[in-house]
């Protein structure tokens, strides 16, 4: 009976393994981040002492999805991919119809407790190998914050 017992276990434990490996970091995504710096293809857009011009924009991880929020208001939205195994860890922005074609960026990504850091190839291009945007390279590099949200005591007035 006990060798039984212990194939069972076994194959419990085997199949445990088979889950998504990129589970944990689809759920480290999740939520509201906001940039601390973004350069575009060499340009300095926003750092410490260039914050972001005009309303508040927060981009969203919902499940598998993303969203681009202007003051809370959703203005663009798709799917996203993660290959959390590769080196560096891979992700693929995709529209809302959630296939590759010619609007899909290839990047690469690393998150850190609350910071989020991409580089993403303009559309069509291949995937970056490293966390550069120099000028004429058509990339995005940006890093992230996570927005936290105010507790019931921060509430108070």
């Amino acid at each position: 009976m006990r060798p039984l017992l212990l194939l069972a276990l076994a194959l419990i434990v085997q199949d445990g393994d088979k889950k998504d490996p990129n589970a944990a970091d689809r759920e480290r995504f999740q939520g509201s981040w906001t940039t601390v710096s973004l350069v575009n293809d060499g340009k300095k857009i926003i750092d410490e002492k260039t914050p972001p011009k005009g309303p508040a924009t927060t981009l969203a991880y919902e499940g598998d999805k993303w969203l681009v929020k202007v003051n809370n208001k959703t203005v663009a939205s798709g799917v996203f991919r993660i290959d959390a195994a590769k080196k560096p860890k891979e992700i693929d922005i995709l529209d809302g119809s959630g296939k590759v074609n010619d609007k899909t960026k290839r990047g690469i990504y690393t998150i850190d407790g609350d910071t989020y850091k991409y580089c993403l190839a303009k559309a069509g291009d291949d995937r970056p190998d490293d966390f550069t945007a120099k000028e004429g390279s058509g990339r995005s590099l940006g890093v992230m914050k996570r927005e936290r949200t105010k507790t019931v005591d921060e509430k108070k007035p």
